[in-house]
């Protein structure tokens, strides 16, 4: 049977012969020069060879071994950085990576990440957002909110469902003279070009919506158009149009009074969901999704098709 290298005559031998002095290894490896001493024979003895030459009471390195001190050096070295890096400090918070397209992640999450650090002080978040699917699904992020199911080996729970509904500026609703669903046949609009629009959609684009709800008008692609719904909500708020808006992302304004509701709700409910690893072995992930289920006021639960 292979006898093992005994390290610490290793490391006892490698700090003499650097310092050529038993005093000042010992210093270094907080032991007495004794045992410094009883290591490096414990190392000639496993060696049948020796390291040292004793010339009166001075240390003087063999051809051999003052051959290999620098090997060893740098071996010893690899050793303790590796095992710093296994070392995490006992003050360095957990960090996750949460993912979320750039409007869910400023105006639905932004709001709420200061509870979530008032309860959970040794997390940190890193937050990642994206415009298109391709983006997230290639990225290394622990959990992410997304509005599709996601083909790729991940848990994915539903998290909350929004509507869509149309709203404008308090101050864009007086000057056309009132504050009602009917507004909709001559307000200015502003559009959202985040997706395709067809009759089996997600979202409704004015035309669509316009056209269900039987009010005609004949200029439904005019008014500024943006690609995310962030900028879009900006718009409205600013007066520029009524807006088709999510209710996940306009929630704030509608409460703060930036923005005001002007008729019913689309009665389509468009799902996001929760994408986390199939096994989770984080605590600190399971405790941020159990937040936001209850922000969310849902239940966690694997979506099945």
């Amino acid at each position: 049977m292979r006898r093992r290298v005994p390290l610490n005559a290793v490391r006892a031998f490698e700090a003499a012969a650097r310092h050529n002095s038993l005093v000042r290894a010992s210093d270094e490896l907080c032991v007495t020069p004794t045992a410094v001493s009883h290591q490096i024979r414990l190392l000639e003895e496993f060696l049948q060879s020796k390291l040292f030459l004793r010339k009166n009471s001075r240390l003087e390195l063999t051809p051999e071994s003052r051959a290999c001190l620098a090997k060893l050096t740098e071996a010893l070295d690899l050793i303790d950085d590796a095992i710093v890096s296994l070392r995490k400090p006992l003050d360095m918070p957990d960090r996750l990576v949460v993912g979320a397209s750039a409007s869910v992640a400023s105006l639905w999450l932004m709001p709420r990440l200061q509870r979530f650090f008032r309860i959970s002080p040794d997390i940190d978040i890193s937050l990642t957002t994206f415009i298109q699917r391709s983006q997230i699904e290639a990225d290394t992020s622990d959990v992410w909110i997304c509005n599709w199911r996601t083909n790729l080996d991940r848990k994915v729970e539903l998290l909350l469902e929004e509507e869509i509904i149309p709203v404008c500026s308090p101050q864009l609703a007086q000057e056309y003279g009132e504050l009602s669903f009917r507004s909709l046949r001559d307000l200015p609009l502003v559009h959202v070009d985040r997706a395709k629009a067809d009759s089996n959609g997600q979202y409704p684009d004015w035309e669509r919506y316009l056209r269900e709800y039987g009010i005609a008008r004949n200029d439904t692609a005019k008014g500024p158009r943006f690609n995310q719904g962030g900028p879009a909500i900006e718009a409205a708020k600013a007066g520029m149009g009524a807006l088709l808006g999510r209710s996940i992302l306009i929630e704030k304004a509608l409460e703060t009074g930036e923005l005001v509701r002007l008729g019913e709700a689309y009665p389509i409910r468009n799902p996001y969901y929760l994408v986390s690893s199939m096994q989770v072995t984080s605590s600190a992930i399971n405790r941020f999704k159990d937040w936001l289920f209850a922000e969310a006021g849902s239940k966690p639960g694997v979506y099945a098709a």
